[in-house]
């Protein structure tokens, strides 16, 4: 994940409004883990998970970049390795994002 963009959105917030907005920008983070690992298990190509997934942002297109360095998997555990790489995700952002707020 792009830490340095993390850092930049952690600035921009305070106090409160930081841990309430945290938990929603780590859900949303989550989701678009889940969008892009989904994309890489489908075996859709690179370039089109850079123009569907996210906002095209550098922060989004690191987030496919990563899920496209993970194997593809079989349907058996498609959906597990799609929740992983979303709690994954989700936890990074709240060790970075929610937990020094608290």
């Amino acid at each position: 994940m792009n830490r340095l963009l993390l850092i930049a959105v952690i600035s921009c917030l305070s106090g409160q409004a930081m841990a309430a907005s945290g938990q929603e920008t780590c859900r949303k983070i989550s989701a678009m883990a889940g969008e892009a690992m989904e994309a890489r298990q489908n075996g859709d190509l690179l370039e089109d998970a850079m123009d569907s997934v996210g906002d095209q942002s550098k922060f989004s297109n690191a987030m496919v970049a990563k899920a496209y360095s993970a194997p593809i998997v079989s349907s058996v555990a498609k959906k597990r390795v799609i929740s992983e790489f979303r709690n994954d995700a989700y936890a990074e952002c709240y060790r970075n994002l929610i937990e020094p707020t608290k």
